[in-house]
């Protein structure tokens, strides 16, 4: 797996912290593999009031942390309070925003007060890992070198750039689980070690196995499997600093026409992929395919150079692309690089650590940059992860887009409307006008793992966290 920066399960949901947080922390609810949500803490689905801005939620008893101190409804109270604090800038903020007020009115009951209708509210609490009440949460601090929760498996310790370490939780609230006495996450770069790990016996588990080695993963004695839902979706995100040349609309949708789909999805993803147009993403409930559609598989230059004239931009601006340190990143960006060297700008690539990178992606001091949206890692089997990304008010809207009739738009398809797909083929359309960020493709997650490791697949969440279910054979 990949090296997490931080090991706080509020602040960060990339994929090398979330896959330790689904093992260590339990949330409200948890998502099947079908897309249902079945109990975890909770006892019960949430209750709605007639008017569904009052949801009451019932709390499991005889939960333990890792300390020993049990778990009851201020704790999840305290959780969703911390999330709500804007000085932490949670990750999840963006999905819990709707609350206006949490109550305790006794130790296995929460009740929160909502400002509108909220119909993925349950779906949301299905990602969010219930915390401690009784240790102060400082953001990338209390937790950020350690974790504290009441999920299958306790936290043993982190040797930064080799490891993660877990150990049985031997007083789970699920009897006779977890199955495995432990678990260990060890960080390891390069994509040929990894692959040899597994194939020699050394890893049970290769998360995010790289597309061009799934034939060749194939021929081997493991299993691989390309899950069906999920949404790795490389994204261009444009500046929106004034001066620059992405805060103009018209030169998002140039850039946007110009890139080749197609290409990216033969060579770079060995076809395990669709183009992509808009961030509601393919296998995500609502997407519309025509308008999922719309940039096609090939660059469409005449439309680009038509929305570059319309820009004012001239041909032999220079545009610096960032991307990822990383092969999969430098090789999507040198083929969009050549895109946009076709459309007439002079592009050049530049790729870089995250260290170096985020501290522009929020001060706008750059004109592209490529990251991964990863689809599910924060909303689960909702298009919540949507309304994160674009909503002016999101903490997850790092580049600080901003447009009043998309984020009406985004309301109204988050509450309860009466036909989801027609509110939600609104946000597409717009979207499609304003181009806050610029999908390349749908990737599917891909994942290998030893025959000896049973009761274990492949999530289209990108999650481990059947681990709790799974053992190994003989």
């Amino acid at each position: 797996m990949a090296n997490p920066t931080s090991l706080d399960p509020l602040k960060y949901n990339v994929f090398a912290t979330y896959n330790l947080v689904g093992l260590v922390y339990n949330t409200l609810y948890r998502w099947t593999e079908e897309g249902e949500l079945e109990n975890e803490l909770a006892t019960a689905p949430p209750r709605l009031s007639k008017d569904g801005l009052t949801v009451t939620i019932p709390i499991r008893e005889g939960v333990s942390f890792h300390d020993g101190t049990p778990l009851g409804a201020e704790d999840v109270a305290f959780t969703i309070e911390t999330v709500l604090d804007p000085e932490n800038a949670s990750i999840w903020f963006a999905g819990l925003s709707p609350i206006t007020q949490v109550d305790t009115p006794d130790e296995q009951t929460v009740v929160v007060t909502l400002a509108r209708r909220h119909d993925v509210l349950a779906g949301v609490l299905a990602q969010v890992p219930i915390i401690s009440s009784e240790q102060p949460y400082l953001p990338s601090d209390t937790y950020a070198r350690t974790m504290m929760g009441t999920g299958p498996f306790k936290f043993v310790a982190w040797d930064q750039g080799v490891q993660v370490e877990l150990e049985r939780n031997d007083d789970y609230f699920v009897a006779d689980q977890p199955y495995l006495d432990g678990v260990v996450m060890r960080t390891v770069s390069e994509d040929a070690a990894r692959m040899a790990n597994l194939v020699g016996g050394a890893a049970d588990i290769m998360p995010m196995v790289p597309f061009n080695q799934v034939s060749n993963l194939e021929k081997r004695d493991v299993e691989v499997e390309v899950t069906s839902r999920s949404a790795l979706m490389p994204t261009i995100f444009p500046s929106m600093a004034a001066g620059r040349p992405s805060a103009d609309p018209a030169f998002r949708r140039a850039v946007a026409w110009a890139i080749d789909r197609g290409k990216l999805v033969d060579t770079v993803f060995q076809g395990v992929a669709e183009p992509a147009s808009t961030v509601l993403a393919d296998g995500t409930p609502h997407w519309d395919a025509e308008l999922g559609g719309t940039y096609g598989d090939a660059a469409d230059l005449e439309q680009a150079r038509a929305a570059l004239a319309e820009s004012g931009v001239p041909e032999g601006t220079r545009i610096e692309l960032i991307v990822r340190n990383e092969p999969l990143s430098i090789s999507l960006g040198t083929v969009i690089q050549a895109n946009l060297r076709e459309l007439g700008l002079d592009a050049t690539l530049s790729p870089q650590e995250s260290a170096a990178y985020m501290p522009k992606l929020v001060s706008g001091e750059f004109d592209l940059m490529m990251l991964n949206v990863e689809a599910g890692l924060s909303s689960g089997y909702t298009p919540i992860y949507a309304f994160s990304s674009l909503h002016s008010e999101s903490r997850a809207n790092y580049t600080g887009f901003a447009d009043a009739e998309l984020d009406r738009l985004l309301v109204e398809a988050i509450g309860a409307p009466e036909d989801p797909d027609a509110a939600w083929r609104a946000v597409q359309e717009r979207e499609l006008e304003v181009v806050p960020l610029i999908p390349t493709v749908t990737a599917r997650y891909v994942e290998a793992y030893s025959h000896r490791l049973k009761g274990h697949t492949a999530s289209s969440l990108f999650s481990l966290r059947d681990l709790d279910r799974a053992w190994l054979a003989d």
